[in-house]
């Protein structure tokens, strides 16, 4: 499911992708096992080589909701975050198992600082993740359930073969009755 996390495909990314296949330390991850937990200390990204991740939040309440998937080919990480060695603002967990190549923020922050092109590849990264989040923001706010549900199927017409109709309900925000009541009408048209 390539293009979730548009970002990812630029070409600016292949030196990050090389960076990390050549200098990451390879982990297989059980499906369910966690890269990140929300409120504790995170120090790794990662290059997805193969499976799929999703990020929750968790609220006051203990209720959780899914914020955002990251497929294989894309990246991995609580960046702000890891960035500033600060405590995860969600958790990150393997929804399948997965294959991925791991590196430290010091290791990031020593990669990002090599040349002019590796630096303009962090403001490139930081752009793309505050356009990234800007446009879930404005898709919450200007679209309906069903555009939201429609432009999933667009973007990635197999994903209901991955991700669980509680999960898609909580991403989208709306309760899984509604997502039936939407592929039911999209069915009957």
């Amino acid at each position: 499911m390539k293009g979730f996390n548009d970002y990812a495909e630029r070409g600016e990314f292949s030196i990050f992708k090389r960076f990390f296949l050549e200098h990451g330390r390879c982990k297989e991850m059980k499906k369910k096992e966690y890269f990140a937990e929300q409120g504790f200390a995170t120090a790794h990204a990662a290059y997805v080589e193969k499976g799929m991740f999703h990020y929750v939040c968790t609220d006051e309440n203990g209720g959780e909701h899914v914020v955002g998937y990251v497929f294989a080919g894309e990246y991995v990480g609580d960046y702000p975050q890891c960035m500033k060695k600060g405590k995860a603002m969600v958790s990150i967990q393997a929804t399948t198992d997965s294959l991925i190549y791991y590196a430290s923020t010091e290791e990031m922050i020593n990669f990002f600082s090599t040349n002019s092109v590796t630096q303009d590849l962090e403001r490139i990264l930081a752009e793309e993740l505050f356009v990234q989040t800007y446009k879930r923001l404005l898709d919450i706010y200007c679209k309906t359930p069903a555009e939201l549900y429609l432009d999933l199927v667009k973007r990635h017409p197999d994903f209901q073969n991955y991700i669980t109709l509680r999960e898609i309900a909580s991403f989208l925000r709306v309760t899984p009755e509604t997502i039936s009541h939407i592929r039911k009408s999209i069915k009957s048209t």
